[in-house]
């Protein structure tokens, strides 16, 4: 028996009103076929629901490689569905098996270090890729920031808002206090004053 996986893929803007300017819409799905393989059929619209080919961006796997292969279709389905609701509880939309979690709900808490830990090194390797991305050099605040996502007239010194590097803002669920300590963890930074 083959095993599922679990993937999660972020939506364009346009899929619906963002509880978070900074914070994505998402779709949760799962299937037997590696997660860039069913990104791929949802863009071509095999078996896909609307929402998603109409508007995939990106797979995020920060965002799901921390659950292990599943055995059956039915705790995969399971999974899934525990999946959208976590991450409607840190501030996403996560649209799952026709249920847009989170779309209705106000409040929400950013992961902690504790929950970070399993996918830290796409952290890492989003907050170095900042690094070398940026205009000027990034110290250790200014880089949890962007990969924050906050707004502000300073965030064109260090990169190209029409067109950003991929770490911005994509640990905008993440607690702000938690981006820079790591962060500061990484050579490539000064630590913040």
């Amino acid at each position: 028996m083959a095993s599922r996986r679990v993937y999660v893929i972020e939506l364009d803007r346009a899929a619906g009103r963002r509880r978070d300017p900074r914070i994505p819409w998402v779709y949760v799905g799962s299937s037997a076929r590696s997660p860039e393989k069913r990104f791929e059929q949802h863009r071509s619209g095999y078996k896909s629901a609307r929402l998603v080919k109409r508007f995939a961006l990106r797979l995020r796997p920060e965002l799901y490689e921390d659950l292990e292969p599943l055995g059956s279709s039915k705790q995969a389905v399971a999974t899934e569905k525990r999946r959208a609701r976590e991450l409607a509880d840190c501030g996403f939309v996560a649209h799952c098996d026709g249920v847009s979690y989170g779309a209705r709900e106000a409040d929400w808490a950013e992961w902690d270090a504790e929950r970070l830990e399993p996918v830290i090194e796409h952290l890492d390797a989003a907050a170095l890729q900042l690094g070398e991305s940026s205009f000027r050099p990034l110290g250790a605040d200014r880089c949890a920031r962007l990969l924050h996502g906050e707004l502000g007239f300073w965030v064109a010194d260090y990169i190209d808002q029409e067109d950003p590097p991929p770490g911005y803002g994509r640990f905008s669920h993440v607690r702000l206090e938690v981006l820079r300590e790591r962060v500061e963890l990484l050579e490539a930074f000064e630590p913040a004053a």
